[in-house]
């Protein structure tokens, strides 16, 4: 486990890390306060142990803050690796990280070397490094056999020399390190022990370049497409949760980065892509380090091919709400408060059921909102609708608005950008390469809420020989998902088929097995009061008046079938529905419900596009 995981491992059980560090602590409302990280009375530091901030601290007096990491590292006086060390022993991790090999690698005589004059100084400055940046490296300049080198020293984050390197400026191929010595980076005395951040270069030069500019760097011993270096420094590596692969923009630049991103962790690694072919040569172009920064803040995951942002579909949100001049107009099918009687608990599994047609998925659309309002992140499986039409019916409820501006899709998107994603394939998904996905998305974006919509939409067959026996399997690997993630699975299930349309299915309706529901937490079944949506045909006031009798009454309900832990149980709640917006409301007034403020939101042009 890297230093990201083990953070929100410790965030989980902020209360008995803060007893086990702090004991002479205070407890106020979701907060622990104590005088300082040795415990001493007082009020000063503060530490978060419960709620989305958990494992959070701040010291007001000295200015120290920091996660739970940094916290046992203050309390008890350790460095990053001794922390690491003791913190898994308390959360009974054991390491399964690969280790190097057997081998005794030969620790190098420190060179006999002079300040760089002349012919090496004269190459480092040319390419941008400055004279405090070649001190910093501790780079020296030697002769030898008539020639000049430029000397670069590896030395560990203990101060120990591990390997040396010698370049010879004039000649590009005349390059060697010293025999016997262990592949490792190049940097690791300049990186701060607090780090959790760090970039990775080809060169040594690419590394000084990005200290120079501000960035923390190390550099690789031997190029892109030799690793061995992994092996030697994976403890050290342990502790940064987001690792920066500044290779350079090339075939073998994005294949050996790619292959470093692998093997390192693909949650916490990002690929950078600058504005020159290395680091070294946009210093020489003239980037400055507000460039270097931004391209760094840039960098992105290289996510799985299945998972995009929601903001990645814009346009075509904007697309189908605004479609270009000349494009076929495709024909259109046109909750709002927290309640105190359901929670959406972590480490939970639920079952939403109801008739085809009474608006499973649109409810759950609204719902998934309702908790991207509250601070969570969704990933959303929908096999049945490509996702930018399914996220046009999740603008229409993010606004309220039946036809929102391009600037309020904007707006949405934006919103939306690190709050949801989707599991982007129509048709049938392999429900472990969901799984896989969903399992990313959960230790890259820290993601807790993951909807499969539907049962059907996943390889498991719905009757035959078998059917019942691959359900459940299928049921138990939700399970152990959201056990293991402590997130929330949201399976939609469809239930089997009723005499009418009158009654809302129960838990005994859902078809299939019955793991579906006993393996559930919470069983939820929507109804839809049937109505006739347009008034009567005649001038009868009597049934006119009955008709708008009729409008007045509720629907569709949302009922809580089952609850695993909660307190209620067949628990309705009456509905009123706006069609425009395709909200539900809990009030027959149907007005509705802005979950994306924007004051700049004006009706929308029928005509804007023409």
């Amino acid at each position: 486990m890297n230093a990201a995981e083990i953070s929100r491992a410790l965030a989980a059980r902020a209360v008995d890390v803060v007893e086990l560090l702090l004991p002479e602590g205070k407890r106020k409302g979701q907060e622990v306060k104590v005088g300082n990280t040795s415990g001493e009375p007082g009020e000063s530091l503060s530490v978060r142990v419960s709620g989305a901030k958990a494992g959070v601290w701040k010291d007001f007096s000295s200015g120290e803050s920091g996660d739970l990491i940094d916290l046992w590292m203050a309390c008890r006086g350790q460095s990053m690796p001794e922390a690491m060390k003791s913190i898994k022993a308390f959360l009974g991790i054991r390491d399964d990280a690969p280790r190097p090999p057997e081998r005794v690698y030969r620790r190098p005589a420190k060179p006999s070397v002079r300040t760089p004059k002349a012919r090496v100084a004269e190459w480092l400055t040319s390419r941008g490094l400055t004279e405090e940046t070649i001190k910093a490296f501790k780079v020296g300049e030697m002769q030898q056999s008539g020639k000049v080198y430029a000397v670069f020293p590896f030395i560990d984050d203990t101060g120990e020399l591990i390997n040396v390197k010698y370049r010879n400026p004039d000649d590009k191929k005349d390059m060697r390190q010293e025999k016997d010595a262990a592949p490792c980076l190049f940097g690791w005395h300049l990186i701060e022990p607090k780090a959790r951040t760090v970039a990775i270069t080809e060169g040594e030069i690419d590394a000084m370049t990005l200290h120079q500019m501000g960035v923390p760097a190390l550099s690789v011993n031997q190029g892109a497409g030799n690793h061995q270096w992994i092996e030697i420094d994976w403890d050290r590596l342990e502790r940064f949760s987001d690792i920066l692969v500044c290779f350079d923009n090339d075939p073998p630049g994005d294949k050996g980065a790619a292959e470093v991103i692998s093997r390192l962790g693909i949650e916490r690694c990002r690929r950078v892509r600058l504005g020159a072919k290395d680091a070294n040569q946009w210093l020489q172009d003239g980037a400055e380090p507000y460039d270097f920064k931004m391209a760094m803040d840039d960098a992105r995951p290289l996510d799985p091919d299945e998972l995009h942002s929601a903001d990645d579909y814009t346009p075509q949100v904007e697309a189908l709400f605004y479609p270009p001049p000349g494009a076929p107009a495709e024909p259109a099918l046109r909750l709002d408060k927290e309640v105190d009687w359901f929670y959406f608990r972590r480490g939970e599994y639920t079952c939403w059921t109801g008739i085809n047609g009474h608006g499973k998925s649109l409810m759950l659309d609204q719902i998934l909102l309702g908790l991207m309002k509250q601070g969570e992140r969704v990933v959303i499986f929908s096999g049945e609708m490509p996702p930018a039409k399914h996220l046009k019916r999740i603008h229409k409820q993010a606004t309220g608005v039946d036809r929102p501006t391009r600037q309020y899709i904007h707006a949405v998107g934006a919103w939306l950008r690190d709050k949801c994603w989707l599991f982007d394939l129509v048709g049938t998904a392999k429900l472990d390469r969901l799984l896989e996905v969903f399992a990313y998305a959960a230790r890259r974006y820290g993601v807790r809420h993951f909807v499969i919509d539907s049962l059907m939409m996943i390889d498991v067959p719905q009757d035959g020989p078998g059917a019942i026996s691959r359900q459940n399997e299928a049921v138990q690997k939700i399970v152990v998902f959201k056990k293991t993630y402590d997130a929330h699975v949201h399976l939609v299930a469809h239930p089997r088929k009723g005499r009418d349309e009158t009654e809302a299915p129960g838990k005994m309706d859902v078809a299939g097995a019955g793991g579906i529901v006993n393996g559930a937490d919470n069983v939820f079944s929507i109804w839809k009061a049937p109505k006739d949506e347009a008034p009567p045909n005649t001038t009868d006031e009597e049934a006119i008046a009955e008709w708008q009798k009729q409008q007045e009454d509720i629907d569709a309900k949302l009922i809580l079938k089952k609850s695993r832990y909660g307190e209620h149980q067949d628990y309705t709640w009456r509905l009123w529905f706006d069609k425009a917006s395709m909200q539900y409301r809990s009030q027959p007034r149907r007005l509705p419900f802005h979950y994306v403020d924007f004051s700049t939101q004006e009706p929308s042009n029928e005509h804007e596009h023409l």
